[in-house]
């Protein structure tokens, strides 16, 4: 493979978005939704794409939303054939980037307890706990699941 590149989405996107997310999480949004968060006010979308002998794939996505000063990484992800490769952290540095652009001063997300890789690739980047939210998501079997609440400074 050849270094990925990260780069803004479009309104094109969004069903490759949904089924990248839907790879990636228990509670999948749909192109509905999607679209409907990138027509919110500061919202956008990027997808880490790369080139193969095969064809082009994508790789990894993050939507995030900027208010003001402060932004939400809304859902970030790499499809699970493509992990540990160093593409949470791409995806993950350029949502950073491009939310500071858009004038953030800060960054917040949730991320699922269990989800020890995403809680160590936040951790890595600066994050903090700040906060705990009893049952927020579900697994695949309905079992409920605490969601962690990070803050980092950008």
């Amino acid at each position: 493979m050849t270094r990925p590149s990260v780069v803004l989405a479009g309104r094109g996107d969004v069903d490759r978005l949904a089924e990248m997310q839907a790879t990636c999480f228990d509670q999948p949004w749909g192109s509905a939704s999607i679209a409907k968060t990138l027509g919110l006010s500061g919202a956008f979308a990027l997808i880490l794409r790369d080139t193969t002998p095969a064809g082009r794939i994508s790789a990894g996505f993050a939507l995030i939303q900027v208010v003001a000063d402060q932004a939400d990484i809304l859902t970030l992800g790499v499809v699970p054939g493509l992990r540990r490769r160093g593409h949470g952290s791409r995806v993950l540095a350029a949502a950073i980037g491009e939310a500071a652009k858009r004038g953030a001063k800060s960054i917040f997300l949730e991320v699922a307890e269990n989800n020890l890789a995403g809680v160590g690739l936040y951790r890595r980047a600066g994050f903090e706990t700040i906060g705990r939210r009893e049952g927020y998501y579900r697994d695949r079997d309905g079992k409920k699941v605490a969601a962690v609440t990070m803050r980092a400074t950008i």
